[in-house]
């Protein structure tokens, strides 16, 4: 899942939420100029493009493989520590 950012209309966010393997974050949601809406959201590669066929516009903060090596990164400076206290 990669981490993003989705502007348009009230129409296209409405649409947009019912993708599958969409997942907003309601807090998120921010009132811009003309009608306009912004908001975070999860989504897969396969959402991310069917919320641009939607008519959103789409901003990937956080790519699905950075968000993976990421996570991957953490876990391992997270064993290291339980390792070093003698946790594992």
């Amino acid at each position: 899942m990669s981490l993003v950012q989705i502007e348009g209309s009230e129409e296209v966010l409405r649409a947009v939420q019912l993708l599958p393997e969409l997942h907003m974050v309601r807090s998120s949601l921010e009132t811009r100029p003309d009608d306009q809406y912004k908001v975070a959201a999860y989504a897969s590669d396969q959402a991310v493009e069917a919320a641009i066929a939607e008519g959103a516009r789409v901003t990937v903060l956080l790519s699905s493989e950075s968000a993976a090596d990421q996570h991957a990164r953490m876990s391992a400076v997270i064993g290291r520590g339980y390792a070093e206290r003698g946790e594992v």
